[in-house]
């Protein structure tokens, strides 16, 4: 009973995995397009599928316990070599496949990370091209002779021409 229930957890937990993998894909699309709206429901949806990911990682392992109840923590490992032969390959080839959408989603989410970096390197790089300045445009008498003078806020700054008074 407690194996086929694990195969039934580990195949929904396939699905959940899949469809995160779809809306992590599409997240990409939306951060490339840059719109903030969708990106929103997105986030939502991915929230709603990461906790139903932990419902069912929290099943998976009581009955992961119920198959192996003599190990403090048993892994899946440990669940295959208690199954009959047919049930061992179902519950391996899940593990496997639940493996290889984990690897791709985490390369998708990797993406995601670098393009939403990228994105706020371009709000700030275009933000400090907009923000004014407290430069003084006018001359300012050089100290000491040299080209170094001092802005209104105190700073330190190369004046344009070099220029001794």
């Amino acid at each position: 009973m407690s194996e086929l229930l694990l195969i039934d957890i580990l195949e929904k937990m396939v699905k959940l995995h899949k469809s995160l993998h779809a809306i992590a894909g599409n997240k990409t699309e939306v951060i490339k397009k840059g719109d903030i709206e969708p990106l929103q429901q997105i986030m939502k949806d991915e929230q709603a599928h990461i906790m139903s990911i932990q419902k069912l990682e929290t099943a998976r392992q009581n009955v992961v316990k119920q198959i192996a109840p003599e190990l403090l923590q048993p892994s899946l490992t440990d669940c295959i070599q208690r199954l009959n032969q047919e049930e061992a390959a179902k519950v391996s080839g899940s593990a496997e496949h639940l493996k290889q959408i984990i690897m791709d989603l985490k390369e998708t989410n990797t993406l995601n990370q670098q393009l939403l970096i990228q994105s706020l390197q371009f709000v700030n790089v275009s933000l400090n091209a907009l923000k004014p300045t407290n430069r003084s445009i006018n001359y300012g008498k050089p100290l000491k002779g040299d080209a170094i003078r001092t802005d209104t806020i105190g700073k330190q700054s190369m004046s344009l021409l070099n220029i001794k008074a």
